[in-house]
């Protein structure tokens, strides 16, 4: 009698503990699921808005000296000397950008040509963006309603798609024609049309995972395995436009590693500038030598 007894009040504590395991089990996926989700909601929640004064003086801050490594040979194989007549925009050697709001690749990018563009100049108007839902949600920048301002080149981004993937910006046919050419994929750039990118230098945006802008500014200030991917890759972008300025500023060019970055890729800019007159960038002038694309390393 004694015994079945126990055995009862045995089975009612084991009951009992597998409910209150269960539970627990339940509540841990739900509070983490909501954690998860509430993450996305929050730098969902930025999208579009002004990037904010102290984030503003933050990637000041990082694009500032000392620069950090050189960009890795992986990185700089993803640079092509393209070697057309060199194109101007504003008297100013022109620097294309094409991506997408939704693009992982052009997520990452974005940071490390923000960094590069800062150290020749200053953007005003910069908003937050993520890469789409189904692209990693990944903090970043959208070109869109921004403006640069620098006295060593013009910048002259276009945003082809939204975050959705929907068309959002036109690209002009003069910057499009070797973009399109080149298969028309984000993110492309044009450095003065001496050098090219069809694609991203970083071969994997996966880094970004997980982090918001703040912490992303953290990694590359205190030179994280993220914060140092960055810096190489701004590094690099830095480089290039050095060799379309000829060195200038010396302050940017001189310094370390830059210099023999930029010393490491080949190909001086041809000579003689193509403008309409009026400030306007040409890509593509008619009749004009074209070299075929080499690597650079």
């Amino acid at each position: 009698m004694r015994a079945r007894i126990r055995r009862r009040q045995q089975m009612k504590r084991l009951t009992i503990i597998a409910t209150v395991a269960v539970i627990a089990v339940s509540l841990g996926v739900g509070i983490y699921l909501a954690s998860t989700a509430n993450a996305g909601t929050k730098l969902d929640a930025f999208i579009g808005k002004p990037v904010s004064t102290s984030d503003m003086a933050s990637l000041v801050s990082v694009s500032a000296q000392p620069y950090g490594p050189a960009a890795p040979t992986a990185m700089q194989n993803a640079l092509l000397k393209y070697g057309g007549s060199p194109f101007v925009s504003a008297g100013k050697p022109a620097v294309v950008y094409i991506g997408g709001e939704f693009c992982p690749y052009c997520a990452i990018e974005r940071w490390a040509l923000v960094m590069a563009l800062e150290r020749f100049g200053s953007f005003s108007n910069l908003s937050y963006m993520t890469s789409s839902n189904t692209e990693g949600d990944y903090a970043t920048f959208t070109f869109v309603g921004s403006s640069y301002t620098s006295q060593y080149i013009s910048f002259r981004p276009y945003e082809e798609a939204d975050r959705s993937n929907s068309p959002l910006q036109s690209v002009p046919s003069n910057y499009s024609s070797l973009w399109q050419s080149r298969g028309g994929g984000v993110p492309f750039m044009n450095f003065g049309n001496a050098y090219i990118t069809t694609g991203s230098i970083f071969p994997d945006p996966a880094i970004l995972a997980g982090k918001n802008w703040t912490s992303i500014l953290t990694d590359i200030s205190t030179s994280t395995s993220t914060g140092v991917t960055i810096r190489e890759g701004a590094n690099l972008l830095t480089a290039v436009i050095c060799k379309l300025t000829q060195g200038a500023p010396v302050s940017v060019c001189s310094a370390s590693p830059i210099s023999s970055q930029s010393s490491s890729i080949a190909g001086p800019l041809p000579a003689g500038l193509n403008t309409d007159g009026v400030g306007a960038a040409l890509l593509l002038v008619p009749g004009a030598p074209r070299a075929p694309l080499d690597r650079l390393i």
